[in-house]
């Protein structure tokens, strides 16, 4: 089924409803254009554009080009992502597809990530990283990309090719059983590693990524947004692997801890006095917060698979 639709440049046949979200914050140049592109691309698709507190003619452009306007007043992307997903789910899509409004990511490809998650896969990813135009990224934000994607390799054991890509197709099921709650440019980051948490199929497409109009910048602050997702990250890290988490910092404390009491001790052992009292105080304490560190881990941990194995018996729809 899936290459008769990635063949034929349809949409799913059948019963399967398609929605796509399409989140804009002051995108009055583009819009239009994206859903116009959208509107070609899959005829039948319902395309749902949220205002995110633009302060341009984005609703009035996107409105006139055919899609269904919903405004969110309150600003990041992830508010307006979450903010579509609940109306599209509302109105019973069985496909969501997410796109950013800046017509970096090309309509033609739609269908091929559509076919993506007929064939099975719960997420669909449009990569970005193996073919774009000159000028599509700005400076530094490709070394970002690749640091980033090594964090989350090394933390989580995800073999993503592009963490942050703003072009995917999420199933109704996925969004029923995942709990998201990003507010800024994160979102993308926490889809990704909620998949893999939630042990979700995901399916990478690549596809072609286009340059912004020079007129018409990324909302994205490199160091500012960046600091977000690498605390997202941490965060999603410390709730989700609180084993291995606080049993590494157990283990820094005690190496501190051990390093510091080790030199009391010789002393004692030498002298019969403890002259550093308080590097024995601080030794004491360090070891003390090591165990306290472990038993969190471990008692974190335990409520996390109780958890799960409650969530397993909840039936979706």
């Amino acid at each position: 089924m899936g290459d008769n639709i990635l063949g034929n440049n349809r949409q799913p046949p059948g019963s399967a409803r398609v929605a796509v979200v399409v989140p804009c914050h002051n995108e009055e140049l583009t819009v239009g254009k994206v859903v116009a592109d959208f509107r070609a691309a899959l005829p039948a698709a319902r395309i749902l554009v949220v205002d995110n507190a633009s302060r341009d003619r984005t609703a009035e452009i996107a409105r006139a080009a055919g899609a269904e306007v919903i405004r969110e007043p309150r600003p990041g992307k992830g508010f307006a992502l979450l903010t579509g997903f609940r109306q599209a789910r509302a109105a019973g899509a069985d496909y969501l597809i997410m796109v950013d409004g800046d017509d970096t990511y090309p309509a033609d490809d739609a269908p091929k990530l559509l076919a993506a998650a007929e064939a099975g896969a719960e997420m669909v990813i449009g990569t970005r990283l193996q073919e774009f135009e000159d000028g599509a990224f700005r400076a530094g934000h490709s070394f970002g990309n690749w640091l980033f994607i090594f964090l989350v390799r090394l933390l989580f054991g995800v073999r993503t090719r592009d963490l942050f890509s703003g072009y995917r197709v999420i199933t109704r099921r996925f969004l029923e059983s995942t709990p998201l709650i990003a507010q800024g440019f994160e979102v993308e980051a926490e889809l990704s590693l909620q998949a893999t948490v939630q042990r979700f199929p995901v399916a990478e497409v690549p596809v072609r990524y286009r340059a912004r109009p020079r007129e018409n910048p990324s909302k994205l602050h490199t160091y500012r947004d960046g600091y977000r997702i690498l605390m997202a990250i941490f965060t999603f890290f410390r709730d989700y692997k609180p084993l291995t988490f606080f049993g590494l910092l157990a283990v820094f404390f005690l190496v501190l801890s051990l390093a510091g009491g080790g030199v009391v001790i010789a002393e004692f052992l030498t002298t019969g006095l403890v002259p550093r009292l308080p590097l024995a105080v601080l030794s004491a304490a360090l070891f003390i917060l090591a165990a306290l560190c472990l038993t969190c881990g471990v008692l974190l941990s335990t409520i996390n698979r109780r958890s799960a194995e409650i969530a397993s018996l909840i039936p979706w729809k």
